[in-house]
């Protein structure tokens, strides 16, 4: 008697839900990371050293670093998709956290 091929093994977090949630969670720190340079540009002194725009460089290494890979494991499929859901609320997290610092920085 023939035996059905085996199941393949999925993750749990290889749901569709999880899915838009990193791209959703992806599509915020892009939109972010370009609020970012705006805010930093209308706030620096237009006659300083451009020192007061040094604050883009974390926000740009968080998205090279973290969301834009989460991004690409969430368009690629369903490969890996718990370590996307990390990296893409790490990414949030550190860029709340670091906003937070530059914003009562400004203020």
């Amino acid at each position: 008697m023939d035996s059905p091929p085996p199941i393949p093994r999925t993750s749990d977090w290889d749901v569709p839900a999880t899915r838009i949630a990193v791209l959703a969670l992806v599509a915020a720190n892009t939109v972010f990371w370009i609020y970012s340079f705006r805010f930093l540009f209308a706030r620096s002194n237009p006659m300083g050293d451009g020192s007061d725009m040094l604050p883009a460089l974390p926000f740009t290494g968080i998205f090279f670093c973290l969301a834009l890979p989460a991004g690409m494991k969430a368009v690629r499929g369903y490969d890996g998709l718990g370590l996307a859901l990390t990296l893409s609320l790490a990414a949030a997290a550190l860029n709340a956290i670091i906003f937070m610092a530059v914003a009562s920085a400004n203020a």
